[in-house]
């Protein structure tokens, strides 16, 4: 039973970045990035957060940059759950999906060039942007209520099944204001320091209600069930104390009566209706060094972003904080970690006439954030970055990119309510300019997920009662424009 409150109530990990980067980290801040995504040594007013010491480069004056994006994901989960002959319960394979949808993901860009010095100032979405919603529950919170025909067996009820209204909504986003300065120390080599400041905000919603047991063919609610079977303990226990006074509950027989009825009390609290609203909020300050070098054509970046060591602060609603299960998992005021690794990307590209060529590395130290994805992280993200822009005229620059994500995690420690996936994405759009100073970047960026299996035990208590399987996967689809100035 305690695994049904736990399953129920880890929604902290529900919402999810439909951008892309690593599995805490939005690396994509620009409709720039959708249309190229290797943007590691760019000059353009998105190098405040892909290439800082970059900025140094500009021409004297104002750079100035505005975007949007947008971004439609889904993830699904199909699951089954077979439990042993002598064992009820279990499901068929069963699908479990939510969908994310995200029409304002907002980044700007902002430097002040002047001979050697710039001063620069950004904000874009480095972690969450999205909301997800799952109507009909998940295969977890499934495969917990799928033991509980079993749990009864042993209270002598026999139940043939289960049901149970579930439902749940995750939204998430963190906010990176970016401010720093770069110094060209020499004709071809500049560097920077930045400060971040983040702030994240979560919110959850979701209610567990409903739950009943089939016996004789008939619906009857669960914590019914449970509530006359502790009656029918409690009142073996009056009598036999009644009957052999304290010195009953040192005998084995006392023991396990104290034992079972402890279960069935639990068994009535967890399966009556549950409401869930909590709120996360946290803030983390963390620097970011960078250096730049160009020369002959050739251009070179590096870029370290400290980690994020955010704590996230619960404030649950009246009505989350006084369920005593809910408030178990949730405790209201308390604080959970919830760090963006640290990241260092080295870029390098090849202007050859009017093609520029951009290869890029990312590597994030996952291993060392205390995180959601903790229990799963076997080994840091890596990302291969490939991307080239061609100015075909005046006007009109067209340009292509490739991304490779290879994630390192445990997969059989998945959870389908906390899941990453390595991908690929690509990239392919535009930029028009209409003067010197004004340009137009349209983009659009298709990732690509690899499915991943996920295998498990299912326990009752410290009883394997059974197997599950669950096959994870994801699309994702992102698309925007923004517009470049200079003054």
């Amino acid at each position: 039973m305690k695994k049904i409150a736990t399953t129920l109530l880890l929604l902290a990990t529900v919402a999810t970045s439909a951008m892309a980067g690593g599995p805490m980290t939005n690396s994509n801040q620009s409709a720039a990035f959708l249309r190229s995504i290797a943007r590691g040594t760019t000059l353009d007013t998105d190098a405040v957060y892909n290439n800082p010491a970059g900025t140094a480069f500009m021409a004297d004056g104002w750079h100035f940059g505005i975007n949007d994006q947008m971004a439609k994901q889904t993830r699904k989960t199909e699951s089954y759950s077979k439990h042993g002959d002598i064992y009820p319960g279990g499901f068929g394979l069963t699908e479990y999906e939510g969908e994310v949808f995200s029409p304002l993901i907002p980044s700007f860009h902002l430097t002040w060039k002047k001979n050697r010095w710039a001063v620069m100032l950004g904000m874009g979405v480095n972690g969450g942007g999205g909301e997800i919603e799952y109507n009909n529950g998940l295969a977890s919170f499934e495969r917990m209520f799928s033991i509980l025909p079993t749990t009864v067996q042993a209270l002598g009820i026999n139940a043939s099944g289960y049901s149970s209204d579930m439902y749940l909504k995750g939204k998430s986003q963190t906010l990176a204001f970016n401010l720093g300065a770069s110094f060209r120390i020499t004709d071809w080599l500049s560097a920077a320091a930045l400060v971040r400041f983040s702030t994240t905000s979560n919110a959850y919603e979701g209610y567990l209600k409903n739950t009943n047991l089939i016996v004789g063919g008939q619906a009857m609610p669960a914590t019914g069930i449970f509530n006359q079977a502790y009656q029918n303990l409690k009142a073996q226990y009056d009598a036999a104390i009644g009957a052999y006074g304290e010195a009953f509950l040192q005998t084995p027989t006392g023991q396990q009566l104290v034992e079972a009825m402890t279960q069935v009390g639990t068994g009535a609290v967890k399966t009556a209706d549950h409401i869930l609203d909590v709120e996360q909020t946290g803030t983390s300050i963390s620097p970011i060094l960078a250096l730049y070098a160009q020369k002959n054509g050739w251009a070179f970046a590096v870029k370290y972003e400290f980690k994020m060591a955010t704590e996230l602060e619960i404030k649950s609603a009246p009505i989350s904080a006084n369920d005593p299960v809910i408030n178990e998992i949730f405790p209201n005021g308390s604080k959970v970690k919830a760090e963006t690794p640290a990241l260092l990307s080295v870029a390098g590209s090849r202007q050859c006439g009017p093609v520029k060529v951009t290869a890029e590395w990312h590597m994030y130290f996952d291993k060392d954030a205390e995180n959601s994805f903790s229990s799963c992280i076997e080994g840091n993200t890596m990302e291969y970055l490939l991307g080239a822009e061609w100015q075909i005229s005046k006007k009109w620059l067209v340009s292509c990119g490739v991304q490779r994500t290879q994630l390192d995690m445990n997969e059989n420690a998945y959870s389908d309510m906390n899941f990453s996936t390595s991908s690929w994405s690509t990239g392919i759009g535009a930029a028009y300019s209409f003067s010197e100073k004004i340009r137009l970047n349209l983009g659009i960026m298709p990732t690509f997920y690899e499915d991943v299996t996920s295998r498990g035990e299912v326990y009752n208590n410290e009883t394997l009662i059974g197997y599950y399987k669950d096959i994870y996967s994801r699309t994702s689809l992102a698309w925007g424009l923004g517009l470049d100035f200079k003054f």
